[in-house]
Protein backbone atom coordinates (compact mmCIF):
# COMPACT_ATOMS: atom_id res chain seq x y z
CA UNK A 1 0.00 0.00 0.00
CA UNK A 2 2.87 2.28 0.52
CA UNK A 3 1.78 5.99 1.12
CA UNK A 4 -1.59 5.88 0.32
CA UNK A 5 -2.79 5.02 4.30
CA UNK A 6 -1.31 8.20 5.30
CA UNK A 7 -2.10 10.68 2.50
CA UNK A 8 -5.75 9.57 1.61
CA UNK A 9 -9.07 9.45 3.13
CA UNK A 10 -11.81 7.91 0.71
CA UNK A 11 -15.28 8.18 2.38
CA UNK A 12 -18.04 6.08 -0.05
CA UNK A 13 -21.49 7.01 1.10
CA UNK A 14 -20.16 9.53 3.93
CA UNK A 15 -18.42 6.42 5.18
CA UNK A 16 -14.95 5.32 5.48
CA UNK A 17 -13.89 3.03 2.49
CA UNK A 18 -14.51 -0.97 3.96
CA UNK A 19 -11.10 -2.19 4.74
CA UNK A 20 -11.01 -5.04 2.10
CA UNK A 21 -11.35 -2.45 -0.50
CA UNK A 22 -8.79 -0.10 1.15
CA UNK A 23 -6.45 -3.20 1.30
CA UNK A 24 -7.50 -3.68 -2.47
CA UNK A 25 -6.41 -0.27 -3.39
CA UNK A 26 -3.83 0.27 -5.89
CA UNK A 27 -3.81 3.66 -6.64
CA UNK A 28 -6.02 7.27 -6.11
CA UNK A 29 -6.57 9.51 -9.41
CA UNK A 30 -7.72 13.16 -8.85
CA UNK A 31 -8.38 15.54 -11.29
CA UNK A 32 -9.78 19.12 -10.80
CA UNK A 33 -10.79 21.80 -12.99
CA UNK A 34 -12.29 25.04 -13.53
CA UNK A 35 -12.86 24.13 -17.85
CA UNK A 36 -14.14 20.86 -17.33
CA UNK A 37 -15.51 18.59 -14.25
CA UNK A 38 -13.66 17.23 -12.08
CA UNK A 39 -13.00 13.36 -11.62
CA UNK A 40 -11.79 10.71 -9.48
CA UNK A 41 -10.45 7.30 -10.19
CA UNK A 42 -10.03 4.14 -7.63
CA UNK A 43 -7.61 1.88 -8.88
CA UNK A 44 -8.24 -2.00 -7.05
CA UNK A 45 -6.44 -4.69 -7.52
CA UNK A 46 -9.12 -7.67 -7.74
CA UNK A 47 -8.27 -11.39 -6.68
CA UNK A 48 -11.02 -14.72 -7.20
CA UNK A 49 -12.98 -16.31 -4.26
CA UNK A 50 -13.32 -19.81 -4.16
CA UNK A 51 -16.23 -19.97 -6.07
CA UNK A 52 -14.53 -18.21 -8.57
CA UNK A 53 -16.21 -14.43 -8.08
CA UNK A 54 -14.18 -11.47 -8.31
CA UNK A 55 -13.87 -10.41 -4.12
CA UNK A 56 -14.48 -6.87 -4.18
CA UNK A 57 -17.65 -7.57 -6.93
CA UNK A 58 -19.51 -9.36 -4.43
CA UNK A 59 -20.92 -6.41 -2.37
CA UNK A 60 -21.97 -3.69 -4.98
CA UNK A 61 -21.03 -0.38 -3.12
CA UNK A 62 -20.26 1.64 -6.04
CA UNK A 63 -23.68 2.18 -7.46
CA UNK A 64 -24.62 5.00 -9.83
CA UNK A 65 -24.53 8.46 -8.00
CA UNK A 66 -22.96 7.10 -4.70
CA UNK A 67 -21.49 9.70 -3.30
CA UNK A 68 -17.64 9.45 -2.88
CA UNK A 69 -14.85 11.75 -1.60
CA UNK A 70 -11.05 12.06 -1.57
CA UNK A 71 -8.83 13.90 0.99
CA UNK A 72 -5.41 14.40 1.72
CA UNK A 73 -3.20 15.34 4.44
CA UNK A 74 0.31 16.43 4.03
CA UNK A 75 2.65 17.56 6.25
CA UNK A 76 1.18 19.61 9.90
CA UNK A 77 -2.49 20.30 8.01
CA UNK A 78 -5.57 19.17 8.64
CA UNK A 79 -6.75 16.60 5.87
CA UNK A 80 -7.85 18.83 2.60
CA UNK A 81 -10.89 17.60 0.86
CA UNK A 82 -9.64 17.84 -2.94
CA UNK A 83 -13.14 15.83 -4.59
CA UNK A 84 -16.83 15.14 -3.69
CA UNK A 85 -17.98 13.11 -6.76
CA UNK A 86 -20.70 10.96 -7.92
CA UNK A 87 -20.10 7.18 -8.76
CA UNK A 88 -20.54 7.59 -13.16
CA UNK A 89 -18.64 4.41 -14.59
CA UNK A 90 -16.74 1.67 -13.09
CA UNK A 91 -14.33 -0.37 -15.58
CA UNK A 92 -13.67 -4.10 -14.98
CA UNK A 93 -9.92 -5.44 -16.53
CA UNK A 94 -10.10 -9.43 -16.51
CA UNK A 95 -6.94 -10.80 -17.23
CA UNK A 96 -5.76 -14.58 -17.25
CA UNK A 97 -2.88 -14.15 -15.45
CA UNK A 98 -2.85 -14.32 -11.67
CA UNK A 99 -3.33 -11.02 -9.68
CA UNK A 100 -3.51 -9.06 -12.82
CA UNK A 101 -7.34 -8.29 -12.80
CA UNK A 102 -7.97 -4.36 -11.78
CA UNK A 103 -11.33 -2.93 -11.43
CA UNK A 104 -11.62 1.35 -12.04
CA UNK A 105 -14.39 3.20 -10.30
CA UNK A 106 -14.77 6.67 -11.72
CA UNK A 107 -16.43 9.94 -10.87
CA UNK A 108 -16.96 13.01 -11.25
CA UNK A 109 -18.01 16.64 -9.37
CA UNK A 110 -21.92 17.84 -9.07
CA UNK A 111 -21.66 19.74 -12.75
CA UNK A 112 -21.22 16.18 -14.63
CA UNK A 113 -23.48 13.75 -12.77
CA UNK A 114 -26.15 16.36 -10.70
CA UNK A 115 -26.32 19.25 -12.62
CA UNK A 116 -26.41 17.66 -15.51
CA UNK A 117 -28.94 14.87 -15.35
CA UNK A 118 -32.50 16.85 -16.09
CA UNK A 119 -33.26 19.05 -18.28
CA UNK A 120 -36.61 20.70 -17.43
CA UNK A 121 -37.90 23.87 -18.90
CA UNK A 122 -37.12 27.08 -16.14
CA UNK A 123 -38.05 30.12 -16.43
CA UNK A 124 -36.00 33.47 -15.54
CA UNK A 125 -37.24 36.26 -15.71
CA UNK A 126 -35.34 39.76 -14.86
CA UNK A 127 -32.88 38.18 -12.87
CA UNK A 128 -29.16 38.69 -13.25
CA UNK A 129 -26.71 35.82 -14.03
CA UNK A 130 -25.77 35.63 -10.62
CA UNK A 131 -29.06 35.44 -9.79
CA UNK A 132 -30.15 32.70 -11.51
CA UNK A 133 -26.48 31.05 -10.29
CA UNK A 134 -27.23 31.30 -6.64
CA UNK A 135 -30.51 29.66 -7.40
CA UNK A 136 -29.19 26.83 -9.39
CA UNK A 137 -26.29 26.17 -6.81
CA UNK A 138 -28.91 26.17 -3.85
CA UNK A 139 -31.16 23.24 -5.56
CA UNK A 140 -28.23 21.14 -5.46
CA UNK A 141 -26.94 21.94 -1.48
CA UNK A 142 -24.55 23.70 -2.92
CA UNK A 143 -22.79 27.27 -0.98
CA UNK A 144 -23.32 29.71 -3.86
CA UNK A 145 -20.15 32.00 -4.50
CA UNK A 146 -21.48 33.93 -7.21
CA UNK A 147 -20.16 37.77 -7.13
CA UNK A 148 -19.99 40.63 -7.85
CA UNK A 149 -23.91 40.87 -8.67
CA UNK A 150 -23.97 41.06 -12.95
CA UNK A 151 -26.37 43.71 -13.90
CA UNK A 152 -30.11 42.81 -14.94
CA UNK A 153 -29.92 41.26 -18.62
CA UNK A 154 -32.97 39.74 -19.54
CA UNK A 155 -36.57 41.00 -18.83
CA UNK A 156 -40.05 39.51 -18.73
CA UNK A 157 -40.46 40.80 -22.64
CA UNK A 158 -37.92 38.63 -23.65
CA UNK A 159 -38.21 35.56 -25.48
CA UNK A 160 -34.93 33.96 -24.38
CA UNK A 161 -35.67 33.78 -20.32
CA UNK A 162 -36.74 30.14 -20.26
CA UNK A 163 -34.38 27.79 -19.63
CA UNK A 164 -34.16 24.53 -21.78
CA UNK A 165 -31.28 22.89 -21.20
CA UNK A 166 -29.44 21.51 -18.14
CA UNK A 167 -28.60 23.54 -15.20
CA UNK A 168 -24.91 23.47 -15.95
CA UNK A 169 -25.09 24.32 -19.39
CA UNK A 170 -27.13 27.09 -18.64
CA UNK A 171 -24.58 28.19 -16.32
CA UNK A 172 -21.80 27.27 -18.45
CA UNK A 173 -23.43 29.63 -21.40
CA UNK A 174 -24.04 32.59 -18.73
CA UNK A 175 -20.35 31.99 -17.30
CA UNK A 176 -19.36 32.92 -20.83
CA UNK A 177 -21.04 35.73 -21.63
CA UNK A 178 -19.81 37.45 -18.55
CA UNK A 179 -16.11 36.18 -19.24
CA UNK A 180 -16.88 34.26 -15.61
CA UNK A 181 -15.45 31.01 -14.41
CA UNK A 182 -18.48 27.94 -13.15
CA UNK A 183 -17.07 25.58 -11.30
CA UNK A 184 -17.63 23.39 -8.10
CA UNK A 185 -15.15 22.47 -5.64
CA UNK A 186 -15.34 21.44 -2.15
CA UNK A 187 -14.04 24.01 0.65
CA UNK A 188 -10.46 22.03 1.39
CA UNK A 189 -10.91 22.30 5.49
CA UNK A 190 -14.73 22.24 5.93
CA UNK A 191 -15.31 19.62 2.84
CA UNK A 192 -18.39 21.14 1.68
CA UNK A 193 -18.96 21.64 -2.12
CA UNK A 194 -19.02 25.17 -2.98
CA UNK A 195 -20.65 26.87 -6.28
CA UNK A 196 -18.19 29.47 -8.17
CA UNK A 197 -19.85 31.81 -10.63
CA UNK A 198 -17.44 35.04 -10.41
CA UNK A 199 -14.46 36.31 -12.40
CA UNK A 200 -10.98 35.04 -12.23
CA UNK A 201 -9.40 35.68 -8.71
CA UNK A 202 -6.43 37.38 -10.03
CA UNK A 203 -6.21 39.48 -6.96
CA UNK A 204 -5.65 36.74 -4.37
CA UNK A 205 -2.20 36.69 -3.05
CA UNK A 206 -0.10 33.32 -4.35
CA UNK A 207 -1.49 29.85 -3.03
CA UNK A 208 2.74 29.10 -3.49
CA UNK A 209 5.81 29.12 -5.06
CA UNK A 210 6.83 26.50 -7.54
CA UNK A 211 10.39 26.69 -7.98
CA UNK A 212 12.41 25.08 -10.92
CA UNK A 213 16.36 24.98 -11.49
CA UNK A 214 16.58 26.55 -8.37
CA UNK A 215 18.72 24.07 -6.50
CA UNK A 216 17.77 22.06 -3.27
CA UNK A 217 14.73 24.18 -2.90
CA UNK A 218 13.55 22.77 -6.96
CA UNK A 219 9.82 21.37 -6.39
CA UNK A 220 9.26 21.50 -10.30
CA UNK A 221 9.91 18.20 -12.08
CA UNK A 222 9.17 20.07 -15.33
CA UNK A 223 7.65 23.10 -16.25
CA UNK A 224 6.84 24.25 -20.36
CA UNK A 225 4.92 27.51 -21.40
CA UNK A 226 3.43 28.17 -24.50
CA UNK A 227 2.57 31.27 -25.92
CA UNK A 228 -0.42 31.98 -28.68
CA UNK A 229 1.31 34.98 -29.67
CA UNK A 230 -1.49 36.03 -32.07
CA UNK A 231 -4.76 34.52 -30.16
CA UNK A 232 -5.30 38.26 -28.26
CA UNK A 233 -7.53 40.15 -30.16
CA UNK A 234 -10.47 43.18 -29.29
CA UNK A 235 -13.81 42.71 -30.28
CA UNK A 236 -16.45 45.08 -31.87
CA UNK A 237 -19.70 44.32 -31.62
CA UNK A 238 -23.31 46.32 -33.04
CA UNK A 239 -26.14 46.32 -31.39
CA UNK A 240 -29.43 47.45 -33.72
CA UNK A 241 -31.63 49.87 -31.23
CA UNK A 242 -35.08 48.58 -31.36
CA UNK A 243 -36.42 52.16 -30.93
CA UNK A 244 -34.65 54.09 -33.17
CA UNK A 245 -33.08 51.89 -35.71
CA UNK A 246 -29.70 52.61 -35.50
CA UNK A 247 -26.91 50.50 -34.43
CA UNK A 248 -25.24 51.08 -31.55
CA UNK A 249 -21.12 49.93 -31.12
CA UNK A 250 -20.14 47.91 -28.44
CA UNK A 251 -16.02 47.85 -28.27
CA UNK A 252 -14.29 45.28 -26.55
CA UNK A 253 -10.99 46.45 -26.98
CA UNK A 254 -8.38 45.95 -24.03
CA UNK A 255 -8.61 43.09 -21.39
CA UNK A 256 -10.11 44.76 -18.07
CA UNK A 257 -8.56 41.27 -16.34
CA UNK A 258 -5.51 42.68 -14.02
CA UNK A 259 -2.66 41.23 -16.22
CA UNK A 260 0.05 38.82 -14.39
CA UNK A 261 2.97 40.19 -15.86
CA UNK A 262 5.19 43.19 -16.80
CA UNK A 263 3.42 43.55 -20.66
CA UNK A 264 -0.31 42.49 -21.25
CA UNK A 265 -0.42 40.18 -23.78
CA UNK A 266 -2.83 42.27 -26.10
CA UNK A 267 -0.80 45.11 -26.27
CA UNK A 268 2.40 43.41 -27.84
CA UNK A 269 0.52 42.94 -31.07
CA UNK A 270 1.15 45.66 -33.60
CA UNK A 271 -1.49 46.47 -35.12
CA UNK A 272 -3.80 44.96 -32.92
CA UNK A 273 -6.20 41.99 -34.29
CA UNK A 274 -10.44 42.49 -34.27
CA UNK A 275 -13.08 40.35 -34.88
CA UNK A 276 -16.87 41.25 -35.36
CA UNK A 277 -18.71 39.19 -33.17
CA UNK A 278 -22.32 38.37 -34.11
CA UNK A 279 -24.59 38.83 -30.86
CA UNK A 280 -27.35 36.79 -32.08
CA UNK A 281 -28.45 35.34 -28.65
CA UNK A 282 -27.89 38.69 -26.75
CA UNK A 283 -31.25 40.02 -25.17
CA UNK A 284 -30.51 44.11 -24.91
CA UNK A 285 -26.91 46.57 -25.76
CA UNK A 286 -25.74 45.52 -21.97
CA UNK A 287 -25.18 42.00 -22.84
CA UNK A 288 -23.72 42.57 -26.19
CA UNK A 289 -21.38 45.10 -24.60
CA UNK A 290 -20.31 42.56 -22.02
CA UNK A 291 -19.76 39.60 -24.74
CA UNK A 292 -17.22 42.19 -26.87
CA UNK A 293 -15.54 42.65 -23.28
CA UNK A 294 -15.76 38.83 -22.68
CA UNK A 295 -14.12 37.94 -25.91
CA UNK A 296 -11.11 40.24 -25.05
CA UNK A 297 -10.69 38.73 -21.93
CA UNK A 298 -10.50 35.40 -22.25
CA UNK A 299 -8.59 35.50 -25.81
CA UNK A 300 -5.66 37.69 -23.35
CA UNK A 301 -5.27 34.11 -21.42
CA UNK A 302 -2.86 33.21 -24.48
CA UNK A 303 0.25 31.95 -22.20
CA UNK A 304 -0.10 28.80 -20.80
CA UNK A 305 2.16 27.11 -18.39
CA UNK A 306 2.09 23.46 -17.37
CA UNK A 307 4.46 20.99 -15.38
CA UNK A 308 4.45 18.13 -12.79
CA UNK A 309 4.78 18.88 -8.72
CA UNK A 310 6.87 16.86 -6.90
CA UNK A 311 3.80 16.86 -3.69
CA UNK A 312 6.26 15.68 -1.07
CA UNK A 313 8.42 18.88 -1.83
CA UNK A 314 5.99 21.46 -2.43
CA UNK A 315 4.37 19.99 1.15
CA UNK A 316 0.88 21.15 0.46
CA UNK A 317 -2.19 20.57 -2.43
CA UNK A 318 -1.98 22.95 -5.32
CA UNK A 319 -5.43 24.57 -5.79
CA UNK A 320 -7.17 25.53 -8.96
CA UNK A 321 -8.39 28.81 -9.29
CA UNK A 322 -6.11 30.31 -7.22
CA UNK A 323 -2.49 32.32 -8.65
CA UNK A 324 0.42 30.41 -7.97
CA UNK A 325 4.37 31.95 -7.94
CA UNK A 326 6.68 30.34 -10.52
CA UNK A 327 10.30 31.25 -10.35
CA UNK A 328 13.54 29.82 -12.37
CA UNK A 329 11.58 29.80 -15.14
CA UNK A 330 13.64 33.27 -16.77
CA UNK A 331 12.47 36.83 -16.48
CA UNK A 332 9.95 36.57 -19.22
CA UNK A 333 7.90 33.65 -18.29
CA UNK A 334 8.41 33.56 -14.25
CA UNK A 335 5.88 35.54 -12.15
CA UNK A 336 2.35 34.32 -11.19
CA UNK A 337 0.38 32.13 -12.99
CA UNK A 338 -3.27 31.32 -12.71
CA UNK A 339 -3.81 27.71 -12.15
CA UNK A 340 -6.86 26.17 -13.73
CA UNK A 341 -6.28 22.21 -13.64
CA UNK A 342 -4.95 20.25 -11.45
CA UNK A 343 -4.01 16.23 -11.35
CA UNK A 344 -2.99 14.61 -8.72
CA UNK A 345 -1.08 11.06 -8.74
CA UNK A 346 -0.05 9.09 -5.82
CA UNK A 347 1.87 5.55 -6.32
CA UNK A 348 3.65 3.90 -3.59
CA UNK A 349 7.21 5.74 -4.06
CA UNK A 350 5.79 9.26 -5.01
CA UNK A 351 3.30 11.97 -4.61
CA UNK A 352 3.14 14.06 -8.01
CA UNK A 353 0.60 17.29 -8.76
CA UNK A 354 0.34 17.75 -12.34
CA UNK A 355 -1.16 21.27 -13.44
CA UNK A 356 -2.16 23.68 -16.07
CA UNK A 357 -2.30 27.38 -15.48
CA UNK A 358 -2.39 30.47 -17.79
CA UNK A 359 -1.14 34.36 -17.73
CA UNK A 360 -2.63 37.31 -19.70
CA UNK A 361 1.04 38.96 -19.93
CA UNK A 362 4.54 38.31 -20.06
CA UNK A 363 7.77 39.37 -17.89
CA UNK A 364 8.31 40.29 -14.34
CA UNK A 365 6.95 43.26 -12.76
CA UNK A 366 9.12 43.74 -9.58
CA UNK A 367 6.06 42.99 -6.99
CA UNK A 368 5.79 39.44 -7.05
CA UNK A 369 6.56 37.78 -3.82
CA UNK A 370 8.70 34.64 -4.18
CA UNK A 371 8.15 33.77 -0.77
CA UNK A 372 5.95 31.15 0.60
CA UNK A 373 4.19 32.13 4.46
CA UNK A 374 3.04 28.89 4.76
CA UNK A 375 6.37 26.76 4.22
CA UNK A 376 7.40 26.69 7.58
CA UNK A 377 4.45 25.38 8.84
CA UNK A 378 5.25 21.83 6.43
Amino acid sequence: MGLIPSLFTVKVAMAPLPMPYLNALKGIEVETSLEQASVFRLHFELSQTALGDWDLLQFDIFRPLVPVSVSVMLGKFLPETLINGYVREAHLDNRTQPGASTLEVVGFDATATLMNHLEMPMPHPNQPDSVIAMTIFGRYGILPMAFPPTPPGRTVMDVTTTQRVTDIRLLHEMAQRNAYECFVQPDPLIGTDLGHFHPPQLFLPPQGVLSTNFGLATNLDNFNVRNDMLQPTSALALWLDPAMKVPIPAPGVVALEPPLGLEPSLLRILPPPLVRPAATFSANYSEVLTSSQSIANRSSRCIRGSGQVDGLKYGKVLRPGLPVAVRGAGREHSGNYYVTRVAHSLSTDHYTQRFDAWRNAVGLTGAEIFIDPMAALN
